[in-house]
């Protein structure tokens, strides 16, 4: 695993602050099709969404909405940006903008994203990369298969929470059928709220 640690201002926009959009570019250079569903104003990515309406996203549905979507329509992708709000703080901020509650299935959804992981997991090729950004490191995980490749710690000094960038990518010796989230399961049996969440 590669692990760095630099420092830079802090933003609100991630992708914005130096050495995180470096790290992002570095691996889009290498990518063919790619995802981001939480792309704000970014068109970075071949396949890019966001909420709010007023962004140049191509699709403004909800993150495991737009996810779903695309697994039904067969897209693969060996890259994935996944750069959701770090906080409940901010996830009612950004709902707010578009007229909207944070519900109690919000909450049980946010921080962990599980639905989202296992839609990112059947929607990325075997040598995909997902890039994970947040205050934690808690990305795809080892029970999808997934082991860190890189991991970039960004300080923006003061009371600030450093932003936690990761990489991974499948372990190779892991067998599929060993992993969750691939199954021949529709892509909107894996929606939020349904019961399909494992821990």
């Amino acid at each position: 695993m590669i692990i760095n640690r630099t420092w830079a201002m802090a933003s609100s926009e991630t992708f914005s602050c130096k050495p995180i959009g470096e790290f992002v570019q570095r691996y889009l250079a290498e990518s063919m099709v790619s995802i981001d569903p939480f792309s704000r104003n970014r068109e970075w990515a071949t396949y890019t969404n966001d909420l709010d309406p007023n962004t140049t996203a191509r699709s403004h549905q909800e993150a495991s909405e737009f996810l779903a979507s695309l697994v039904n329509q067969n897209v693969k992708a060996d890259l994935v940006i996944f750069d959701p709000p770090y906080s409940l703080e901010q996830c009612s901020r950004s709902y707010k903008g578009v007229g909207r509650k944070v519900t109690m299935r919000d909450t049980q959804i946010f921080g962990r994203w599980t639905s989202h992981k296992n839609l990112v997991n059947r929607l990325l090729t075997p040598d995909g990369v997902f890039l994970y950004f947040g205050w934690n490191s808690n990305g795809m995980g080892k029970k999808r298969g997934f082991e860190i490749t890189e991991l970039l710690l960004v300080s923006h000094g003061s009371a600030h929470n450093d932003t936690i960038c990761i990489a991974e990518k499948r372990n190779l010796e892991v067998k599929l059928g060993e992993t969750v989230g691939i199954s021949r399961m529709s892509a909107t049996a894996l929606l939020p709220g349904d019961g399909n969440e494992p821990a």
